[in-house]
């Protein structure tokens, strides 16, 4: 049985685009692949904080927390990215309060708000809902702290 030119044609393409392993593959899904070709340095990994995930019903950041258990300097690192190789922005200590707003597919990293401060208030914009989800621009801090270092204190609802 002898088959149509462009069957043939079609089946190649798309074989030769399942071979291409700088694009992440994501059938089912509306969201774009990420392109991860040419990151190869630690300053060039970047995930924004996104608020607002659980809709317009629900607080921008469900969650409250605060840093606990971190031992020797008692610096917790503040990353761009949920990896531990990503840039370290900033470091937050035991105590310091911080909006949960997501977290990794792994669950190892937890995608926070905080105020420079320390402390939970209204100034970051994340304890009341929002219309639509988001990537978190200010005017608070944000960035990726390990889960395994912050206690939840409360889950907002509306």
């Amino acid at each position: 049985m002898q088959r149509p030119i462009s069957w043939v044609v079609t089946t190649a393409a798309f074989a030769l685009a399942a071979c291409n392993s700088n694009i992440e593959q994501n059938s089912g899904s509306s969201t774009q692949p990420l392109d991860r070709g040419g990151v190869e340095a630690s300053d060039e990994l970047v995930q924004p904080v996104v608020i607002g995930e659980s809709g317009p019903r629900f607080d921008a950041c469900q969650a409250t927390g605060f840093v606990r258990s971190v031992s020797g300097d008692g610096a917790l690192p503040v990353r761009a990215a949920p990896l531990g190789d990503a840039e370290q922005r900033d470091t937050l200590t035991n105590g310091d309060a911080v909006f949960v707003c997501n977290r990794s597919h792994d669950q190892i990293w937890l995608g926070v708000v905080y105020s420079a401060e320390r402390e939970l208030g209204e100034e970051c914009g994340v304890s009341a809902p929002i219309a639509s989800q988001r990537r978190y621009d200010g005017p608070c801090r944000s960035g990726w702290v390990a889960s395994a270092f912050v206690q939840l204190r409360s889950v907002g609802r509306r």
